[in-house]
């Protein structure tokens, strides 16, 4: 029974395996097959890291012959495997990590209930409704009814479940009841981790507004207490060195500070104010382009702090800043922002329109026409660019004083200055530049390079304390192999050297043996000699000089080309022929021990 028990699990496995493949309707089969070898194959490495520790364990109680290796191999298995399995010093997975978000554990019965007049509608299919709103959305006395806040996420799958416009209004009506007006761009419930979470800092005024959003229950007391403890909690570091021009917003003043070279940050930091603080609050000015009084007074400030420039250099510096872009870019920028999109009916307007009697239903809204900059607008735009001195703030109230402009031109002209580089990066660029063309001396360097070094070191300030206020929601998510934790240090610095070392010894040995079995005793000896002697000079740099000088109409003749002759064709054909029989190799064995004619893999012992 002991033998016959895994015949009959590997032969009905593998016939399993043969008949999914070759029938495409039962697929799933060899899925499943897979699923429950890869539960087989964890047991087996579990009794192997169980048997290995057996084995070496035994030989060093008895003190046995090279007792010894067996010490190195059990700590070197245990450290690999405590590392690897527990992910020690790996960061958690930044794609499943909430950045900028608090959480507290919540039940999704402690949260409100929406209600609007209507029911599920059936499918012909029996599809039931979308898994990620199985636990909130319920039908009730003709009333749907959804249990917590719903995100466009969950509406999407609604809208995709019935593509009837009734259902769809219906889930349109839903979607606006359910939103948190009061918090909308902060809170969020989160039904999977039954979490509630909070972006930013809950502020005795936010947290009076998510008392109003939520019924009335000491859970929800509890819960909001300890959300609004956990927001309030402050992270310090030490700065490397805070720039000159870094200035905090008055209404930052609350949750951010500054003290000497310590940065103080109240609740996690978002990777928008990251961006913020390290762009918009440290003053690094925008690559805007420079004028030929600019141009001149850098070209003096480089020579001055050290050696004349060179011509080529000189020439350098003259068409680096050729390539500057021109004023009209931004104006098209702005222009492009008032194109209104166009934006297709809501499902209940078109179902208002179809039981009004509309034959025909149009989807998209009229589009407005697009608001263009007036010539005073598109001067005041070039001014800005050429003649600095005025801040972005200003611009926009200039150019709203001399004409038209919406909403969204006015956010794109702070998505365009905060999307350009900084002047930092440009000066790194023009050193990078100079320095091809020609030496530059220390200061000179110092001038160039040290504003990015300063901005850089700033970012990395920053990017220091964004981890150290995060609050890690999967400390576990992370990968074992990720660069710079213990597992991969072990790997890069102790098992890839030693894998090194040894193939760098066996690169002796096989010296050794190819010199033995190379000798010309007989024919075979002598083609397989010099076909070796041939592939191994082409592969270098001295076989391909040696024949460098044959003409080109014989150039089959040149050993490097000899080589990928030899390489293409008869090893290509030696390599089939090998590859079809293992092929028929394995083809039979697997039968033998699908037939049960082959019991090796069974040890052995009698049945």
């Amino acid at each position: 029974m002991k033998r016959t028990v895994p015949l009959l699990i590997t032969a009905i496995a593998g016939f399993v395996l043969i008949v999914s493949f070759f029938i495409p309707d039962l697929k799933g089969w060899g899925e499943d097959a897979a699923v429950w070898f890869d539960i087989l194959a964890a047991i087996a490495f579990v009794l192997g890291g169980g048997n290995l520790l057996k084995l070496h364990l035994k030989t060093m109680s008895d003190k046995k012959p090279g007792w010894g290796y067996s010490a190195i191999t059990i700590i070197a298995f245990l450290v690999t495997l405590i590392f690897g399995l527990f992910k020690i010093g790996s960061p958690p997975r930044s794609n499943v990590e909430f950045y900028g978000e608090t959480f507290v554990s919540f039940p999704l019965e402690a949260m409100p209930e929406f209600r609007v007049a209507g029911t599920l509608p059936p499918r012909e299919d029996d599809e039931p409704i979308p898994a990620s709103v199985r636990t909130q959305l319920r039908e009730e006395n003709g009333e749907l009814i959804f249990v917590g806040w719903m995100s466009r996420d969950q509406k999407s799958d609604l809208l995709k479940y019935r593509e009837t416009l009734d259902w769809q209004c219906r889930v349109e009506k839903l979607f606006t009841a359910s939103q948190p007006s009061l918090l909308q761009d902060h809170v969020r419930f989160y039904p999977a981790h039954t979490s509630l979470a909070f972006k930013g800092v809950l502020t005795e005024e936010r947290q009076a507004d998510l008392q109003k959003l939520l019924p009335e229950s000491e859970i929800a007391t509890q819960a909001i207490e300890e959300l609004a403890s956990r927001t309030r909690q402050a992270t310090t570091i030490q700065s490397s060195g805070i720039p000159k021009s870094f200035k905090i917003p008055e209404e930052a003043n609350a949750y951010f500070k500054e003290d000497q070279a310590k940065i103080t940050i109240v609740g996690p930091l978002s990777p928008e104010l990251q961006k913020e603080i390290v762009f918009s609050w440290s003053g690094f000015e925008p690559a805007m382009p420079l004028t030929v009084t600019q141009e001149q007074e850098l070209f003096a400030q480089i020579e001055n702090a050290g050696r004349k420039l060179t011509d080529a250099q000189s020439e350098t510096f003259k068409n680096f800043f050729a390539a500057e872009w021109h004023p009209d870019v931004m104006v098209a920028a702005i222009n492009t922002a008032g194109i209104p999109p166009k934006k297709e009916k809501t499902a209940c307007e078109l179902l208002e329109e179809q039981q009004a009697g509309a034959k025909e239903l149009v989807l998209e809204l009229p589009t407005p026409e697009p608001t263009l900059l007036n010539p005073e607008q598109i001067r005041a735009v070039t001014l800005f660019v050429n003649e600095p001195g005025q801040t972005a703030e200003e611009l926009k109230t200039e150019l709203s004083s001399l004409g038209e402009i919406t909403a969204a031109q006015l956010a794109s002209i702070d998505e365009f200055i905060n999307g350009l580089p900084r002047h930092a990066d440009v000066l790194k660029a023009l050193g990078l530049e100079l320095l091809r063309t020609g030496p530059l001396t220390p200061e000179q360097r110092e001038v160039l390079f040290q504003p990015a070094a300063t901005q850089y070191a700033w970012k990395t300030d920053i990017g220091r304390l964004f981890v150290a206020s995060h609050q890690i929601k999967y400390p576990w998510s992370g990968s074992y192999t990720a660069q710079g934790n213990p597992f991969w240090w072990i790997y890069e610095y102790v098992l890839q050297p030693l894998m090194t070392t040894t193939f760098a010894m066996l690169a002796f040995y096989v010296a050794s043996a190819a010199f033995r079995a190379f000798r010309a005793k007989n024919l075979e000896a002598t083609l397989l000699l010099g076909t070796a002697f041939i592939v191994l000079l082409g592969r270098t740099y001295l076989g391909v000089q040696l024949t460098a000088w044959v003409p080109d109409a014989f150039s089959a003749l040149k050993i490097d080309q000899m080589t990928v002759y030899i390489m293409k064709i008869f090893n290509t054909a030696g390599n089939r022929a090998i590859m079809i029989g293992i092929a028929l190799g394995i083809a039979s064995t697997s039968l033998k021990v699908l037939l049960g004619i082959d019991r090796s893999y069974l040890g052995s012992g009698d049945d």
